[in-house]
């Protein structure tokens, strides 16, 4: 992650938490921001402190960032869970998958841009993502595959079963099967799909200790991602392309 990507998953944060001082103080005295309630576009950090206190009074907007990527542009795109709420009874209102857009000059935001109710099923920053893992796997790198996890990864032992959490168990999982096999993995295609995990077509060839080939198939990954990294997986190896488990 990026400084400017850890900067903009902190300003999630403190949204989130309702700090709206901490919000403002990532932002230029000048900053242009997106009133997603009336329509318009905000100008000045004190437009915005008063949108945050008193326009979205009514509601409450909830996000949980997908992933965070920095476009060719110098922006930081982050798709996103937005689910908005009730403040008064707490009686959800929608739940959309939404993309911001983040500009940055030294360290603060300058403008943010907004889209809602995306309906894209692919985003740069989770492509980079699977690049970097599968190529990790191939190049037999732990520490890059570690990397790609999140410390509160958790998912199931497909190679040995039982269960697999936190970056210790990610690294002793995958130290253990890369001195069990030699894998070669092609990503074919993803997708994030409508319940916002991403479901990866993997083209895998695995090799004994010996070299003698023990498989090559098609399985079906489905990861689950907050802010670019993996917080859980469900590995389907049975051949099948359905729409998951």
């Amino acid at each position: 992650m990026t400084p400017d990507e850890d900067r903009i998953a902190q300003l999630f944060d403190a949204y989130n938490g309702r700090a709206f001082d901490r919000c403002v103080a990532m932002l230029t005295d000048d900053v242009e921001w997106p009133n997603e309630v009336e329509s318009g576009v905000l100008k000045g950090r004190d437009a915005v402190r008063i949108y945050f206190t008193d326009v979205t009074a009514p509601l409450r907007a909830h996000y949980e960032p997908i992933s965070l990527h920095t476009d060719a542009r110098g922006r930081v795109s982050v798709p996103s869970r937005q689910a908005v709420a009730s403040a008064a009874d707490g009686s959800l209102w929608s739940s959309t998958r939404v993309v911001h857009r983040f500009t940055l000059a030294g360290g603060q935001i300058t403008r943010m841009e907004a889209e809602q109710d995306v309906q894209a099923v692919t985003f740069p920053g989770i492509a980079d993502l699977l690049t970097r893992l599968h190529g990790a796997i191939n190049a037999r790198d732990l520490d890059a595959i570690v990397a790609c996890y999140a410390p509160n990864a958790r998912f199931a032992d497909t190679f040995e079963s039982g269960e697999i959490q936190g970056l210790d168990g990610v690294r002793a999982h995958f130290e253990h099967l890369l001195d069990t096999v030699r894998l070669k993995l092609v990503v074919l295609n993803h997708a994030l799909a409508p319940d916002d995990r991403v479901r990866a077509r993997i083209q895998v060839e695995t090799r004994g200790p010996s070299g003698g080939l023990w498989q090559d198939d098609t399985i079906t990954v489905w990861y689950r991602l907050e802010r670019g990294l993996i917080v859980e997986q469900d590995v389907d190896d049975s051949g099948r392309d359905g729409n998951g488990p």
